[in-house]
């Protein structure tokens, strides 16, 4: 049948041939841009006050760059303003104060939620006082969501992390991520979102940090994330499509260069446009947030100590802060730095260290002036020894503790924590480390997969961690409304009792073969703990007096010779995980029904192929055929 929007009308060259030919019709007005709301009026309140102080430090050794030696410290925030009791009264005329103990961890989050965990739960986990949030996860909008949020502190609001007890700070980029980016320009940043890649700049970075107020602040740096000069050996000479994690990404010299000046400029463009002129109602309140830079120079040792330099170095303009004297050098305005781990080699920090002595430390290292140490002392050698240091994505246990006792480290966050979670891997490690059952015998693991069939009727606690929710869980008596219809449900006498029985490695094992949610939430609040007691066990090692770096070191190696390195633990997880994934997870259905078809041809080939036993030499026995067919069935099922 013909459109009836179609007419007929005569063609000019052929004119006995008629053509069809559409009416016009007129184009839609193009939708105008709608102009994101305005932000909300909040209360004014003074930026909170950082302070970093160092308690000891070990014993130095000839030699030894003492600037980097380990060292035990605390970190704390103290905000200038009072929080509001739940009644709507003031809590009182104290401020409110977090400290955090060094070294120590901090905790990533996806979305500004820590993996696994809900925000009742996340009030359960040890170690969880500090909660960075990278901003490109809410970057899908013209003006990110948390900052429309009417409190006071919209990224604390939004997060529902309590200002009386939880840190967040801010980035733009997921320090753990090392992917290719499409790359930077002098006026802007790539951003990953959920929806594509988002262009940056550095005044957009200030306009997001006046409006968002985290606690701290990552300065904005051009971190090269594109990929050359990196060969892929299985693909003859070809360029990689991803950089190997662990092996460092290779940049070349001009790409390093522009890099580091569009960092000066734009640390020092944020100094400028987040410090202020004082506030009249808290005189002494600070005039900016709390601002950590990321150290800059790729894999080149001279590099990054230029980098560094440059932050030292008196500036052309001095940066005015209201009655206050104006900084001459941008590492006066600056809280501390950090080191993002995901571009260098830290491979190199899987192996035990070189032994110190008393005369020496580490001389092994001095050969290659771009090793992943010379790296980071390179970065750390020109800068203030009382600031912060911080480091992103350190893999295992054994690289946090070389970074501790070689660069004096502070804190650490620790993605790999979750990913055990992911796996159902249990973390059960310590220092230092406890004497081997047998001595000379293999090293044991770090964790125990709890995925695997030995743990099916094991009815042991999941760890022997005083600390951990899961070992030692405290149930409320009251019961949980969910609504004002529930409060109807039960009197004022009921009491709900709590169990205080431990969850056990067999009651893990059954969520994670049934794909329940809890067990990776379980998994979580254990590791959290230890690695908590992992922390609390350095700091207590490094509090006796007298202790040097030498006696430090050898543990070290100590801890080395007793635990493996996750690799292996957590590949055999993964393998696990995936046949339970077939078996149970998306898609199984139509796993089956492939195998079966596949088992009846395989049937019909049998029958084909195979041959009475009366008749050897001519074929498969018949016999055979069906044990070798019935054995591909019971592995196929």
């Amino acid at each position: 049948m013909d459109d009836p929007t179609e007419y007929i009308v005569e063609d000019q060259d052929h004119p006995t041939k008629p053509r069809r030919e559409k009416p016009i019709r007129p184009q839609k007005p193009r939708a105008r841009k709608v102009p994101p709301p305005a932000l909300p009026i909040r209360e004014a309140i003074p930026y909170p006050s950082a302070k970093f102080e160092i308690l000891s430090r070990l014993d130095s050794v000839k030699n030894e760059d003492g600037n980097l030696r380990p060292r035990l410290g605390r970190f704390t925030l103290q905000r200038g303003w009072v929080a509001p009791a739940k009644d709507g009264t003031k809590a009182g005329d104290v401020a409110l104060q977090i400290d955090i103990k060094t070294p120590g961890m901090i905790c990533g989050t996806r979305r500004g939620i820590v993996k696994h965990l809900s925000q009742d739960n996340l009030a359960l986990a040890r170690g969880a006082e500090w909660i960075h949030a990278p901003l490109e996860d809410f970057l899908e909008h013209p003006t990110p969501i948390p900052a429309h949020h009417p409190s006071a502190l919209p990224l604390h609001g939004f997060l529902t992390h309590p200002p009386s007890s939880h840190i967040v700070s801010l980035s733009l980029r997921n320090p753990h991520d090392n992917k290719n980016m499409p790359a930077n320009t002098n006026a802007f940043v790539q951003a990953r979102t959920v929806r594509g890649v988002r262009k940056v700049g550095i005044e957009d970075w200030i306009t997001w940090c006046k409006a968002l107020r985290p606690d701290l602040i990552w300065a904005l740096v051009d971190a090269p994330k594109t990929l050359t000069g990196v060969a892929d050996p299985d693909s003859e000479g070809a360029e990689a499509s991803e950089i190997i994690p662990g092996e460092g990404r290779q940049t070349s010299q001009k790409r390093t260069m522009k890099s580091m000046d569009r960092s000066w400029l734009w640390v020092e463009a944020l100094l400028r446009g987040l410090t202020t002129s004082g506030n009249s109602a808290s005189p002494a309140a600070p005039f900016r947030p709390p601002i950590i830079v990321p150290l800059m120079g790729g894999c080149d040792s001279r590099a990054r100590e230029e980098f560094s330099k440059g932050l030292v170095d008196k500036l052309d303009a001095p940066i005015a802060q209201g009655t206050g004297i104006a900084l001459k050098r941008v590492e006066e305005g600056v809280t501390g730095y950090a080191v993002e781990l995901a571009d260098l080699p830290f491979n190199e920090l899987s192996t035990p260290p070189v032994p110190v002595t008393d005369s020496i430390q580490d001389a092994a290292s001095d050969d290659d002036p771009d090793t992943m140490v010379n790296l980071l002392r390179a970065s750390l050698g020109p800068l203030d020894t009382a600031k912060l240091r911080i480091a992103h994505s350190a893999p295992s246990p054994h690289v946090i503790l070389r970074l501790i006792a070689e660069a004096g480290i502070d804190l650490f966050d620790a993605p790999w924590i979750a990913e055990a979670a992911d796996l159902g891997i249990a973390l059960d490690f310590r220092f230092p480390a406890p004497p081997r059952s047998e001595p000379g015998g293999p090293a044991a693991r770090i964790g125990r997969s709890l995925f695997e069939e030995r743990f099916a009727m094991d009815f042991e606690p999941i760890g022997e961690l005083d600390s951990s929710w899961p070992c030692q869980p405290v149930f409320s008596d009251s019961h949980i409304l969910h609504g004002r219809l529930d409060s109807d449900q039960w009197s004022s006498s009921d009491k709900r009792g709590g169990h205080p029985k431990a969850f056990t490695r067999a009651y893990v094992h059954h969520l994670l073969h049934t794909h329940e949610m809890s067990a990776y939430t379980l998994l979580h609040l254990h590791n959290l703990a230890v690695m908590n007691r992992f922390f609390d066990n350095i700091r207590s090692y490094m509090s006796q007096t007298p202790l040097s770096t030498v006696e430090f070191s050898k543990e070290i190696v100590r801890f080395f010779e007793a635990y493996d390195l996750p690799g292996q633990l957590f590949d055999d997880a993964r393998r696990r995980w995936k046949e339970v994934e077939d078996a149970r997870g998306k898609g199984s259905l139509k796993r089956e029904r492939e195998t079966l078809r596949n088992v009846q041809e395989a049937e019909q080939g049998a029958q084909v192929f195979a041959v009475d036993d009366a008749h050897p030499g001519e074929g498969m026995p018949k016999s055979d055929a069906i044990a070798v067919l019935e054995e591909a069935i019971e592995d196929r099922l």
